[in-house]
């Protein structure tokens, strides 16, 4: 059975950017470019890539059957007529090179689909000479071509821009509705998939990576002494772990905290692929550990609950919230750019010292 790759679905209500595209998809009339807009974890680049399929699909159904070669391989992001542009690694905004590039890319027909997408992520992020670059891109598409703009901030996009797209605002998709579909179509256990739901705030692909079932890396597969899982791939194991490694900083051998706290450091700054997830762990643990004292059915980590029970009855709710605080800026200074490695020791550091 193939995975269902499509949004989750909120009520009737919430799905207005849902419907506006399946309307499209009947009518088969493509517009130039649509716009979705909407905060992480709306469901955008999920929603794009079913219009794709949807609209290339060999069956001729107004849905994607995820089995044709097309569904596949716009599913493994293998199609040769699906192009991305995004962000470059460690910078700010995206240049007219890129959108050039992506011009060249689009001249000839497309290779094998019916309507090709260009997908352009964090285009709130490209500067005025690539906004100015694309207009005419999007005025007189090359034949079969669409584009699809993903953004936050439409006020960062030129009027012209903004007034040669079809706009579609996506809600976010409740934790609820993304615990349901983890279940239904990728066949996860109701625990794990409501811990991965809560713990991703409603990013399906966030959510996929700590069930292990999106590709990529997880944790680094560190071999120091006492580490017996390989995180890399394993994501669900990676979870305990942190968890585990944070209750150490707090009740574990006082001797031994800051070492522990170092070298807790430099294993989730290895890899940047781990920082995301790693982050969202942690982030459940410490809203966790506020929460507990106050309704203990309601934390993300209910296995771990023994243990909370255990920290509640050594450590000060003021400490809790202080923790929380510390780590809100942790997370916006790196999300600022700052060393992962230092700013990671700093927060860990202070945590043990209070």
């Amino acid at each position: 059975m193939p995975h269902d790759h499509s949004m989750p679905r909120e009520k009737a209500d919430d799905r207005a950017a849902i419907s506006e595209l399946e309307q499209i998809i009947g009518t088969r009339k493509i517009p130039n470019g649509l716009l979705f807009t909407g905060n992480p974890g709306a469901g955008r680049e999920q929603a794009a890539h079913m219009f794709a399929k949807a609209v290339n699909c060999t069956s001729d159904s107004h849905v994607p059957c995820n089995l044709c070669r097309s569904c596949k391989k716009i599913d493994a992001r293998m199609h040769p007529d699906m192009v991305h542009v995004t962000l470059p690694d460690k910078k700010k905004v995206i240049t007219i090179s890129q959108i050039r590039e992506m011009e060249a890319l689009t001249l000839a027909r497309p290779n094998e689909a019916r309507f090709r997408m260009v997908l352009i992520s964090h285009a709130d992020h490209m500067n005025t000479q690539a906004q100015n670059a694309l207009l005419k891109a999007l005025e007189e598409p090359a034949r079969g071509t669409f584009f699809v703009l993903l953004a936050r901030d439409t006020a960062k996009l030129l009027p012209t821009i903004r007034s040669r797209v079809r706009h579609l605002r996506f809600r976010p998709i409740t934790g609820t509705a993304l615990a349901d579909h983890l279940c239904r179509s990728f066949a996860a256990d109701p625990q794990s998939a409501r811990i991965a739901a809560a713990t991703a705030g409603a990013d399906l692909n966030l959510a996929l990576t700590l069930l292990n079932k999106a590709d990529g890396p997880g944790l680094p597969d560190d071999k120091t002494p006492g580490d017996t899982a390989s995180f890399r791939t394993d994501w669900q194991a990676g979870r305990v772990w942190i968890i585990q490694q944070l209750c150490g900083l707090i009740s574990g051998p006082a001797a031994a905290r800051v070492q522990n706290a170092l070298s807790f450091s430099r294993q989730i700054s290895l890899d940047p692929d781990t920082i995301v997830p790693g982050l969202a762990v942690m982030r459940t643990f410490f809203r966790d550990l506020c929460v507990f004292r106050h309704a203990p059915e309601k934390i993300v980590n209910l296995d771990f609950s023994a243990v909370f029970q255990d920290i509640d009855r050594q450590t000060k709710e003021e400490h809790c919230l202080t923790w929380m605080t510390a780590f809100h800026e942790t997370e916006q200074r790196l999300a600022s750019n700052s060393s992962v490695r230092m700013t990671l020791d700093r927060f860990f550091l202070h945590m043990i010292q209070i």
